[in-house]
């Protein structure tokens, strides 16, 4: 998928605008997954956006919410974001990359707070981020698994 758009450089009040823009996908993400705001985390990718996770390369934003959905409910997800770096392309294109540290309770009963054992795992996330009609989007995630607690 290609989104590439030739647009003159951005200004330093548009770069910085960009990246807050992009820096808070990021963190919705997290809270959108955590919250199981499903709808409203599949709407943080562009219309034909990927996201490519470990064995698994998900197209469009309905294939994301189908995913989203299957999760069990019963889990409790917290999506810790952290050494976030964007790099502006152009007014309508950015890339970024930042670290997530995934903490997992798989069956909680509603009752805070939970033991905590360990983080599930930390990731890496690679990310193209797109504008289109004047909105950010996730144009393509790529999720690598760095440490798990099930290596």
């Amino acid at each position: 998928m290609t989104h590439e758009v030739s647009d003159p450089k951005p200004s330093a009040a548009e770069t910085v605008h960009i990246l807050a823009v992009c820096t808070q996908l990021i963190t919705r993400y997290g809270h959108l997954a955590d919250q199981r705001a499903h709808h409203g985390f599949a709407a943080l990718f562009a219309p034909d956006g990927e996201w490519i996770r470990p064995g698994m390369h998900l197209r469009g934003r309905e294939a994301i919410f189908r995913f989203m959905e299957s999760r069990p409910p019963q889990a409790l997800t917290r999506h810790v974001s952290g050494s976030i770096h964007i790099e502006v392309v152009n007014l309508n294109q950015a890339r970024g990359m930042s670290y997530t540290t995934v903490y997992r309770e798989p069956a909680f009963e509603g009752k805070l707070p939970v033991r905590l054992v360990q983080p599930e795992m930390v990731v890496d996330y690679r990310d193209d981020f797109v504008c289109i009609e004047g909105h950010w989007h996730i144009a393509r995630r790529h999720t690598t698994v760095v440490f798990s607690d099930k290596a």
